[in-house]
């Protein structure tokens, strides 16, 4: 596609996005996509810097994750090594493609319930079942850390 095209597709977007009532900033040449290969796995970022000067960095591939915001691109290469190497780390377990299965899973459980909260009127008793659900999910989480042996130790987890 020529340039001359792109633009007057960006163009055409921004204004349509301007008409339902968004500011839309245009930032040129400064997104990024970062893609590696893991054992026949594709590993891929794509980060960005937003207005304030700071990194936003997102894993796309196998599975999506905000990763976080960052000061610098140092920062952004020092994330990208260590999650490239709790992944090589991760690909030698049995059970890889079925965590990897999970995270997906987990992806359009989110997508399912935006779709809920959007479409829906929930009831307050379906929506204490479901932050029920939602605490049990976290408690096993936590259960499942304190049963199992730490594999990687380079940093510390980010949440747990």
């Amino acid at each position: 596609m020529s340039k001359q095209f792109l633009d007057l597709e960006k163009d055409i977007h921004e204004l349509k996005l301007r008409q339902m009532g968004a500011e839309v900033e245009d930032i040129r040449g400064i997104m990024h996509y970062v893609c590696f290969k893991l054992d026949g796995t594709s590993v891929k970022y794509v980060y960005h810097i937003n207005k304030k000067g700071k990194y936003f960095l997102q894993r796309r591939s196998p599975y999506p994750l905000n990763v976080g915001t960052y000061e610098s691109k140092e920062d952004i290469i020092n994330i990208i090594q260590h999650d490239l190497a709790q992944m090589k780390n991760a690909k030698k377990s049995k059970k890889f493609d079925k965590f990897i299965e999970i995270n997906q899973s987990l992806s359009i459980t989110m997508r399912n319930f935006e779709d809920l909260f959007l479409y829906y009127n929930v009831s307050r008793t379906q929506t204490e079942k479901l932050e029920e659900a939602l605490q049990q999910f976290k408690s096993l989480i936590l259960e499942t850390r304190d049963m199992s042996e730490r594999v990687y130790f380079e940093k510390d987890p980010d949440t747990l």
